[in-house]
């Protein structure tokens, strides 16, 4: 049983909540105890000693001879495996010099694309729009990365020892050496993975959902959780890894979408014949303002629009 679970029933039991199987559990202990056995994350015996022997005498102390025996009672058991278990953290901490993390958030403004070079010179490509985080424990015993929002490119150094997980939403994606894509805004439809080179094994908080090979996408619903698999052309990574925006018969829900990711703003038509049009053009985003890009679409399809702040209206 994992420490913080021993915890939990141990100060369930002082508190009066645990059922009878729960109590014997809690004498086996105070026998492991007793037997010298390890705790927990004990592994020095003359510190597991000196602890118990000190846990005991200070008990003694507060009791009268005739009371000893409630030494042995559940409730003192208990007691005493919890200072013992609490006191073994304190001294793993100790012996492991642990520091508490520090966290770093890293993101790519509207209208910008960021590239960051991690610890161990892997690469991260930050789309418009996106946040990520990581811990000063990056590196140590894994490379675990957040994509807190948007869209982000990784080219990941290989190293079997330490697996590169990257969360997104409610998913897990886990690399030992590849270069993949993940999709993940908050308010899209799905959470999208591509990979470009080598695999990487796709899970949720319960199970592995996948494992990809290069070239193919997944895509995971976020309400109702379907899944599936199929082929991806690369050429829209790569555009916006360059910074431009690729238009490829491109619908207005798309574009929206695109224009939303990348310069923040609300793109929005009542004209039904605007929403059946496909759009086609290319923009360096560096370059391009979003007016200049709506003025060009706008020229192109002879429709009219307004901007309002954020807002842009097309009719």
């Amino acid at each position: 049983m994992k420490l913080h679970k021993r915890l939990n029933l141990l100060q369930r039991y002082l508190s009066g909540k645990t059922n009878e199987q729960q109590h014997q559990v809690i004498d086996e202990w105070y026998h492991a105890v007793d037997d010298s056995k390890p705790i927990g994350l004990w592994n020095q015996q003359g510190r597991k000693s000196a602890v118990k022997g000190s846990i005991q005498l200070q008990i003694l102390d507060r009791i009268n001879k005739p009371k000893v025996v409630a030494i042995r009672s559940r409730t003192a058991a208990a007691a005493c495996i919890l200072v013992l278990v609490v006191s073994a953290l304190w001294l793993y901490m100790i012996n492991h010099n642990k520091q508490p993390a520090i966290y770093y958030t890293v993101s790519a403004p509207f209208g910008d694309i960021k590239q960051i070079q991690l610890p161990d010179n892997s690469r991260v490509w930050l789309k418009s729009g996106t946040t990520l985080k990581y811990s000063s424990l990056y590196g140590m015993k894994a490379r675990y990365l957040e994509l807190i929002e948007g869209e982000a490119f990784f080219e990941v150094q290989h190293d079997i020892t330490r697996p590169f997980i990257v969360k997104a939403g409610q998913l897990e994606t886990k690399v030992l050496g590849t270069a993949f894509n993940i999709k993940a805004y908050s308010d899209g439809p799905s959470i999208q993975v591509w990979v470009q080179q080598g695999r990487v094994q796709v899970s949720d908080s319960i199970q592995v959902l996948t494992e990809l090979s290069r070239g193919k996408r997944f895509q995971w619903d976020r309400k109702d959780g379907h899944s599936h698999i199929d082929s991806l052309d690369w050429k829209q990574v790569q555009a916006w890894q360059q910074g431009v925006l690729l238009l490829e018969s491109t619908t207005f829900n798309e574009l929206a979408f695109e224009l939303r990711e990348v310069y923040g703003v609300t793109l929005v038509t009542n004209n039904a014949g605007i929403r059946r049009l496909h759009y086609d053009a290319k923009f360096f985003i560096h370059k391009t303002s979003v007016n200049d890009i709506i003025a060009t679409l706008a020229e192109v399809h002879d429709i009219r629009y307004k901007i309002q702040g954020k807002t842009i209206t097309l009719y």
